[in-house]
């Protein structure tokens, strides 16, 4: 986002650093839908719905380029990709040792990849989520999740 130089904390971005963030994210994006198709039913519809949706929003973003430099309070390009690179261990983890439990180690990552520092926060977020991914596929969608490390699985 666009920001006054007051705002800005030193924090540039080019429009190639952008693109090139939005076409690595719609690769990310096409490598998961492409592995969702590869799932059976129900499995499919997640991986689909969270590839396709980071494909559009990609597109989004390139669309709306511009050619200047611009100030801007988003992260620095290297925290994009140190985000990216923490999203492709985390794709990894959770096929060896489930999604749950990869992600008691991929959002605290994130949070503090993203700045944040209250550590009371990230651990009550992080907990709320799993406790929701839980309760959401496993109890509302009857569709339990493949083993899981901290299930005992």
């Amino acid at each position: 986002m666009a920001v006054t130089p007051e705002q800005a904390q030193g924090n540039t971005v080019r429009p190639l650093e952008r693109l090139a963030v939005a076409l690595l994210v719609a690769l990310v994006g096409a490598v998961v839908t492409w592995d969702g198709t590869r799932q059976a039913g129900a499995s499919a519809y997640f991986p689909i719905a969270v590839g396709s949706a980071m494909i559009v929003l990609s597109v989004m973003s390139i669309i709306r380029l511009g050619r200047d430099t611009r100030l801007t309070d988003e992260a620095p390009l290297f925290k994009g990709f140190a985000g990216l690179a923490l999203l492709a261990v985390f794709i990894a983890l959770a096929g060896q040792i489930g999604f749950l439990t990869a992600s008691l180690a991929f959002i605290p990552a994130m949070a503090v990849l993203g700045g944040d520092r209250n550590a009371v926060r990230v651990v009550l977020g992080t907990a709320a989520f799993v406790v929701m991914a839980y309760v959401v596929f496993h109890l509302a969608f009857a569709q339990p999740f493949p083993a899981e490390l901290i299930l005992g699985g």
